[in-house]
């Protein structure tokens, strides 16, 4: 094995990474060969970019609004003039939607007639980070209202707290963030109006207007509502709580699905396959399969995925491909548990898993990370976390091709607003702590064995923990154990 290992050194070293390829060469067919490495591989105004302007093809065009805000809007202590709340619709709908795009209503008017809950969650969503925390109290009592059956709730309050998974308010660790429950409270909801049959009329919730509401809206909201859950889910390595019936799986090719939308259902399905076939069906309390078997479902569920890309989008948006190597890296990592012996096939995976991080921080860094949802921020650092445990695990694997891109994540999220991701990736990747890692990592009694695809960020998280048991000084940002940035990543 240690001849093996030399020689994966010696051709990372010497090779051209797949994402710097000269345009006529072709990738690497994972499946064709056997060697180890493959031989060729407020007062509104628009957000800030630290980047420059995105790029016209980055997300798909939306539909145009359907009219402008015809009244200033008051809730709380928060005056927004007409003027403002068209404005924000807008940035709404063009930087926002995009990333989870089901069908909804375009007139500002029309949404505040129907939901005040979704009315100031898009203004919330759209506004500047600085002015986004004003909004969460009232926010928060309009959603409370859908606890109330007397009040009743209707899809345009589910559509409300989707968007709310996606942008949650500012928060500083998992207790104070409301995301995943408010991804089982969607689908609950979603349940007792019956979006999960959008096409029948089965006399759910009553005599109420739901039954009526085009079955486009009622369909894709139902469709973002398995998404949203799959996010959660795979962010805290929990079992999905959507259930994908045939009712669901057949909307994904429904003609009233936009391509997006059906591309995320896509991926998001075989994510919440291969992570319980992996993850959860074990014979054990930790419910992860031994590890020959592992190696064979990776196998095969990394199959599936190569044959959805090359057959459902080629050519993906910077959107489904940021989210299709974020599902598939977590799949990868299932080989990065420390009962799996080092083999040819584990190497052959770990070399996949490398290339899938170092593309998702590639196509990500060039965006601004301020403006995408939580989740993307979270995927670039997981796929640096990756690396580094690719770097320092039993593979010892030492590349500059790594160490730029672990590097290049951090310089990202640290430029970007909200939860300092950078400050969390230089204290956990630091070389100075590299033994602290490598014991944590090598107890195999670890709980986090259970959790899934998220094992990664629970194994850093307890690094950070020894390293401040250890007495390893940090700047005070990271003095305050209930605070810790690390901590947003559950």
């Amino acid at each position: 094995m240690q001849v093996e290992l030399a020689e994966l050194r010696r051709l990372t070293s010497s090779r051209v990474t797949s994402t710097e390829r000269e345009p006529g060469d072709a990738p690497p067919d994972p499946h064709i060969s056997t060697p180890l490495i493959p031989e060729s591989s407020p007062d509104l105004t628009v957000w800030p970019s630290a980047t420059g302007p995105e790029p016209a093809t980055t997300l798909p065009s939306e539909p145009a609004l359907q009219g402008l805000c015809n009244a200033d809007r008051y809730i709380g202590g928060i005056h927004l003039a007409a003027s403002h709340v068209s404005e924000l619709f807008r940035i709404y709908f063009t930087r926002c939607h995009p990333y989870l795009p089901f069908s909804m209503s375009r007139s500002i008017e029309d949404i505040y007639e129907k939901s005040l809950a979704l009315f100031w969650v898009i203004c919330a969503t759209a506004s500047p980070d600085t002015a986004r925390p004003q909004f969460e109290g009232p926010i928060r009592g309009l959603i409370a209202d859908a606890l109330d059956p007397s009040k009743g709730s209707n899809v345009e309050m589910v559509q409300a707290i989707l968007i709310l998974c996606m942008w949650p308010f500012p928060f500083t660790n998992q207790k104070t963030d409301a995301s995943f429950i408010y991804s089982g409270i969607a689908t609950q909801i979603s349940l007792s109006i019956g979006l999960h049959r959008p096409a029948s009329d089965a006399d759910f919730g009553d005599e109420t207007r739901e039954r009526y509401v085009a079955e486009e809206i009622r369909r894709t909201t139902w469709l973002a509502c398995f998404i949203v859950a799959q996010i959660q889910a795979s962010r805290r390595g929990v079992p999905a709580m959507v259930v994908a019936d045939y009712s669901l799986l057949s909307s994904f090719e429904n003609p009233g699905v936009s391509q997006e939308l059906s591309h995320l259902c896509h991926i998001s399905h075989l994510t919440v396959d291969s992570t319980h076939a992996l993850g959860a069906r074990g014979s054990n309390t930790a419910g992860l399969v031994e590890p020959s078997a592992r190696i064979s479902l990776i196998n095969v569920f990394g199959k599936q995925f190569d044959d959805l890309q090359r057959q459902r989008f080629p050519k993906p948006t910077e959107i489904v491909e940021i989210f299709f190597l974020s599902s598939r890296l977590q799949l990868w990592s299932f080989a990065l548990h420390n009962d799996v012996p080092v083999s040819a096939n584990t190497v052959q995976i770990i070399y996949q898993a490398r290339e899938d991080a170092v593309r998702l921080i590639q196509v990500a860094s060039e965006k601004n990370l301020s403006l995408v949802p939580f989740y993307t921020r979270r995927s670039v650092c997981y796929a640096a976390l990756l690396l580094c445990r690719i770097k320092l695990g039993p593979y010892g694997w030492q590349d500059d091709m790594i160490d730029h891109h672990i590097e290049r994540a951090q310089q990202a999220l640290s430029a970007s607003e909200g939860v300092k991701f950078g400050k969390f990736l230089a204290a956990v990747t630091s070389p100075d702590n590299r033994d602290v890692f490598i014991r944590t990592s090598g107890d195999k009694r670890s709980p986090h064995r259970s959790r899934m695809g998220a094992f990664l960020v629970f194994d850093f998280q307890r690094v950070y923990a020894d390293l401040q048991q250890a007495d390893v000084p940090f700047l005070s940002e990271f003095l305050d154990l209930d605070n810790l940035p690390w901590a947003d990543f559950e």
